[in-house]
């Protein structure tokens, strides 16, 4: 498997242009469709203006994360298709400067998002005795040694790579992953 490209959030203007709610809307719809659209199709799924649209896009593609797929004649007009490309982002969680109040942010309003859209979910489905209808929220604690750790974090991050593109007879499954060590940091310890 190719080293997927991570975008690390290191700069204000990499966080503004990211933590901009209709652009988070925006790269959702491109990954849940699977398929490239043009800025009148995301208009009518985010129900904003299309030149909205088209200006989110041209600053997602400035950081990496949309890009041009191809161009199409529709009734006389060249209409552009955009794709969602293949990039995981960091948030930069790990460093110490001043956007960790925005990083704090942004992860609150990612995590809500996710979790509203999983209640939205469950409060459709009629037949809600079906994990693979509704979708499932699991927690807990595993003991792990670092290979261990290790291990299922790579075996996560292949698997949904691997799962990334539609394919014949799927549908998107949209999630989340939290992952910590409980174990005291070294200055808990008195180290």
């Amino acid at each position: 498997m190719s080293e997927r490209k991570m975008i690390t959030l290191a700069t204000r203007k990499q966080m503004d242009i990211y933590m901009n709610p209709q652009r988070q809307r925006l790269l959702r719809a491109l990954e849940v469709s699977g398929v490239p659209m043009t800025p009148k199709q995301l208009s009518d799924v985010l129900k904003i203006s299309a030149s909205s649209v088209s200006l989110h896009i041209r600053k997602l593609e400035e950081l990496g994360l949309v890009a041009l797929d191809h161009t199409e004649s529709i009734h006389g007009i060249q209409a552009k298709f955009y794709q969602k490309l293949p990039v995981s982002v960091s948030l930069g969680g790990n460093r110490e400067d001043d956007l960790k109040e925005e990083r704090t942010c942004l992860s609150d309003y990612l995590i809500t998002e996710l979790w509203n859209g999983f209640k939205d979910r469950l409060n459709r489905v009629k037949d809600k005795t079906d994990a693979m209808t509704t979708g499932d929220f699991t927690c807990g604690v595993v003991h792990l040694n670092k290979k261990d750790a290790d291990e299922l974090y790579h075996l996560i991050l292949d698997f949904t790579e691997t799962h990334e593109a539609p394919g014949e007879d799927t549908i998107p499954w949209e999630y989340g992953l939290v992952v910590f060590p409980h174990s005291p940091l070294p200055e808990e310890k008195g180290e």
